[in-house]
C-alpha cells in the first residue's frame, strides 16, 4: 500500500496512485457479495470500509427465496466430485446460511390472545425456497466474509472516500475513475459532530492533531455500496428524492417473556388498536417494532435528544400490547427511527461509477426487502462489469444497469410502503378492515402466480439490449418472454438405453438444503456460476422412439436427431469458447493492491442443457446421456412439466432453445432445435458480446 501521511498543519504532498480494476466502498452485504461475485468471475477489486469494526446492530433479518437461488447459484463449490449428478456438488456458501438462520413462511396474527390467521407471506409453489430465512445481518456479514477470505481477498477497513471523480487520461484519453481515500494513524475516522440524518454528509478536513495516510486509487470502474447516507452519491450530487414518513417507530432488541408465544413472526393487535411485531432473532430474542405515533421533524428530534430507557418503553408495550402480557428482561438494541422512502435520481455516472444496496434505494423494513435488493443489485450489475473488464462485452452492456434495476427499486419501495402503511396504521378505518382482509389472505396469497411478492420471485426484466424476442417468430404469453426469471423443476438423469436413471442417495445429501425424501435434481442445480450463460434446449417429445425418423437427412422439425443437437452443442462450444472467453484478464492491476484473487470455473462461460420431456431412443441417449454437465448432458423432464413452466409443448412441439443470462433471466428464446434456431442463438449472442478472436 502506498500512503502519504498528513497533519492538520502540513500541505499533503500528492500520493502515489495505486490501480485496480474495480474500487468497491462500503463492506456491507452489499459491498461483501458484490467482491465475492467479482472474486469468483476472476476479476480482481479492493474494497473498503470506514467503519474498523463490524456492527453487531442488525438492521435487516430477512433472506427472501430470490436470493436463496442466488446463493445457490454462486456458492457450488466446482472442485467437488458430483458423480454425473450436478446436484451432489457441495455448496458452502448455501449450507452457512441455512445453517445459521429460520426458515419461516408464516406470519401469526392475533387480535388480543387469539391466534385470528396465520398469512402465508413467504410461503410460495414457484421455488424450492418456499420459505424466508431469518437471520441477523450480522451474521450474513460474518458468511460473506468467510467466503470473501477464502478467495485470498481482504477488506481494507478504517478507509474513508473523500472524494471521486471520473477522469480523462490525457495521454491515452481512456476515462478512469480517481478517488482519493483516508485512514487515521491513530483511532479511527469517526467524528462525534457527523449529522445522523439521511442524506447530510460532512467531509470535514483533518482534525486538529490527527494523522492521516492518504492513497488515491485508479481504477476502471467503482462501485458505491456505502449506505444511505452515501459519500459517493453525495460527491456526484446524485438526487435522492423521496420522503421520510411521519410515523415514528420504536425497535428493541432482547428477551421477553410472554404469555403468547414468539417464537414465529406474530403481529399484535391490543385494545389501542396500534400493532406490534415481534420477530424471533434466536437464543430467546426477539425483535420488537411499535409505532409510536406520527412525528413533527422537531418532535422527533426532541426524542432522539432524550434517553429512551427500558422501563419507558416497557409502559409503551403495556400500553400496545394489552391485554397480551410482555415482560422485557434485558436490552440489547432500543432506538427511535422514521422510515425513509427514497431512490436515487440516477444509478450510474458516465458509466464508471455505479450506486447500488442502500447508497441507490432506502425504503420501509416492512417486507424485508432492502438487503434482498442490494444483493441482487450486485447480482445484476457484477456478470456484465466482469465481461467488459475480460474485453468480451461492450462497455455499453453496463448501461443496462440503469435500465432495468430503478424500476425494480421503485416497485419495491411502493410495496413496503403499502405493506407499513396497512400494517402499522392505528387510523379507525384500518382497524376495522384489517380482522377481515387478514383473513381472506390466508386464501389469496397461495394462488398468486410466482408466489407473494414479498418472496421477490416475480420480478422481471423487459425488452432491452440484452433481452431480445425474436425478431419473426410470435411472442409468447407475457409470463413467458425475455426477461423472466429462470424457473425451476424437477430432473432426472436419462442413462444409455434412454430410460431414467434411479440416482442412489439423495440430491441434498452434500448441498444441504433438500428434503431428505427427495432423490431428484432441479434445474437450478445445474445453473452454476457466476458468470455463466445457460443455454436449455428443450426437445419436447421429437427425441423419442416414435419420433426418431430413419432418414436423418431430413432436418426439418421433427427430424432435428439427438445427432444433430450434440453436433450443434460441440461445434457451438467450442466456437464460443473462442470467440469471446479471453486467456487473461485485459486490465492492469497494481501489484501494492495486494489482491490476490482464486477465481473458481472462470474458464467456462457457456454451458448447455438437453432436456428431453420423454424417454429416448436408445441410439439418441447414447451420445447425449454420456456428456458431462455443461457439454450437452441429456435430462429428463418426466410429465412436461418444466417443459410447461417455460411455454413449451412437451409433445409433438418443434421443441425451444432459451438462453439464461449469467444473473438467471431469460436473455433470449427461440422456437425449435435444429440448425437454425442455433443460428440465431449464435447471432443473439453476438449481438450483446464482443468477439475477441
Amino acid at each position: 500500500m502506498v500512503s502519504t501521511t498528513t497533519t492538520s498543519s502540513a500541505q499533503p504532498s500528492k500520493p502515489i496512485q495505486t490501480d485496480v480494476p474495480v474500487l468497491i466502498v462500503g463492506a456491507g452485504p452489499t459491498g461483501l457479495f458484490t467482491a465475492l461475485l467479482l472474486a469468483k468471475m476472476g476479476i480482481p477489486c479492493r474494497l473498503i470500509e470506514r467503519q474498523h469494526e463490524v456492527s453487531t446492530l442488525s438492521k435487516a433479518l430477512v433472506l427472501h427465496a430470490r436470493t436463496l437461488e442466488i446463493f445457490q447459484m454462486v456458492g457450488i463449490d466446482m472442485a467437488t466430485p458430483h458423480q454425473g449428478d450436478p446436484a451432489r456438488r457441495e455448496n458452502p456458501l448455501l449450507e452457512k446460511f441455512l445453517a445459521s438462520g429460520a426458515r419461516m413462511s408464516e406470519f401469526y396474527m392475533y387480535f388480543g390472545h387469539t391466534l385470528s390467521s396465520k398469512i402465508p407471506t413467504l410461503k410460495n409453489k414457484e421455488s424450492h425456497f418456499n420459505y424466508g430465512l431469518f437471520l441477523e445481518q450480522s451474521k450474513t456479514v460474518a458468511i460473506l466474509t468467510e467466503e470473501l477470505e477464502k478467495l485470498g481477498m481482504r477488506i481494507d477497513r478504517g478507509w474513508e472516500l473523500m472524494d471521486t471523480k471520473v477522469v480523462k487520461d490525457e495521454k491515452t484519453g481512456k476515462q478512469y475513475v480517481e478517488t482519493t481515500i483516508r485512514r487515521a494513524k491513530v483511532g479511527t475516522n469517526i467524528r462525534s459532530t457527523e449529522s445522523k440524518i439521511l442524506g447530510v454528509v460532512e467531509l470535514e478536513a483533518e482534525q486538529e492533531g490527527k494523522e492521516y495516510d492518504l492513497e488515491v486509487v485508479r481504477s476502471e470502474y467503482l462501485i458505491a455500496a456505502d449506505g444511505g447516507k452515501s459519500v459517493v452519491r453525495h460527491k456526484l450530487n446524485i438526487p435522492f428524492q423521496g420522503r421520510t414518513r411521519a410515523n415514528q417507530m420504536i425497535l428493541y432488541d432482547g428477551h421477553i417473556k410472554c404469555d403468547i408465544p414468539l417464537d414465529q413472526v406474530v403481529v399484535i393487535h391490543g385494545d389501542v388498536g396500534r400493532p406490534l411485531v415481534s420477530i424471533p432473532l434466536g437464543d430467546g430474542r426477539v425483535r420488537m417494532m411499535i409505532n409510536n405515533g406520527t412525528k413533527t421533524d422537531e418532535e422527533h428530534a426532541r426524542c432522539k435528544s432524550e434517553d429512551l430507557t427500558l422501563e419507558k418503553f416497557q409502559e409503551m408495550v403495556d400500553k400496545t400490547a394489552y391485554p397480551v402480557k410482555m415482560e422485557l428482561l434485558d436490552c440489547d438494541w432500543l432506538t427511535y427511527y422514521r422510515v425513509n422512502e427514497r431512490l436515487a435520481e440516477r444509478y450510474t455516472h458516465e458509466g464508471r461509477i455505479f450506486l447500488s444496496g442502500d447508497a441507490a434505494h432506502v425504503h420501509s423494513p416492512a417486507g424485508g426487502q432492502g438487503l434482498n435488493m442490494g444483493l441482487q443489485d450486485a447480482f445484476n450489475l457484477t456478470w456484465k462489469m466482469a465481461l467488459v473488464l475480460k474485453g468480451s462485452a461492450p462497455s455499453s452492456i453496463l448501461d443496462t444497469y440503469e435500465v432495468e434495476r430503478p424500476k425494480v427499486a421503485s416497485d419495491i419501495i411502493e410495496l413496503s410502503s403499502n405493506i407499513f402503511g396497512n400494517t402499522m396504521s392505528d387510523s379507525f378505518i384500518h382497524r376495522m378492515l384489517r380482522r377481515v382482509v387478514l383473513h381472506a389472505l390466508t386464501y389469496i396469497l397461495p394462488r398468486i402466480s410466482h408466489g407473494p411478492p414479498m418472496c421477490m420471485l416475480r420480478i422481471r426484466y423487459h425488452e432491452n439490449a440484452i433481452n431480445k424476442v425474436h425478431p419473426t417468430q410470435p411472442l409468447p404469453p407475457d409470463e413467458f418472454k425475455v426477461g423472466a426469471r429462470a424457473r425451476d423443476g424437477f430432473l432426472s438423469l436419462i442413462g444409455n438405453d434412454g430410460y431414467e436413471v434411479a440416482v442412489p442417495g439423495t440430491a441434498i445429501e452434500l448441498s444441504g438444503h433438500e428434503d431428505k425424501e427427495d432423490p431428484t435434481l432441479r434445474l437450478h442445480h445445474l445453473l452454476v456460476g457466476p458468470g455463466v450463460f445457460h443455454i436449455i434446449v428443450f426437445t419436447s417429445d421429437m427425441l423419442h422412439p416414435k419420433n426418431i425418423r430413419s432418414d436423418t437427412t431430413n432436418k426439418g422439425v421433427l427430424g432435428t436427431t439427438a445427432q444433430d443437437i450434440g453436433k450443434e452443442v460441440e461445434d457451438r462450444l467450442v466456437t464460443w469458447q473462442a470467440r469471446y472467453t479471453p486467456s487473461s484478464l485485459s486490465v492492469s492491476v497494481d501489484s501494492n493492491t495486494h489482491i490476490n484473487v482464486k477465481a473458481s470455473h472462470q474458464g467456462k462461460m457457456f454451458m448447455v442443457h438437453v432436456i428431453s420431456a420423454t424417454a429416448v431412443d436408445a441410439a439418441a441417449a447414447s451420445g447425449l446421456a454420456t456428456k458431462s454437465h455443461g457439454e450437452g448432458r441429456l435430462y429428463l423432464d418426466k410429465d412436461g412439466v418444466l417443459h410447461e413452466k417455460y411455454g413449451v409443448s412437451a409433445a409433438g412441439g418443434p421443441g425451444s432453445i432459451f438462453v439464461l443470462r449469467p444473473d438467471s433471466y431469460v436473455g433470449y428464446r427461440v422456437i425449435g432445435a435444429g440448425h437454425s434456431a442455433w443460428q440465431d442463438v449464435d447471432d443473439y449472442l453476438s449481438s450483446i458480446l464482443t468477439s475477441i478472436a
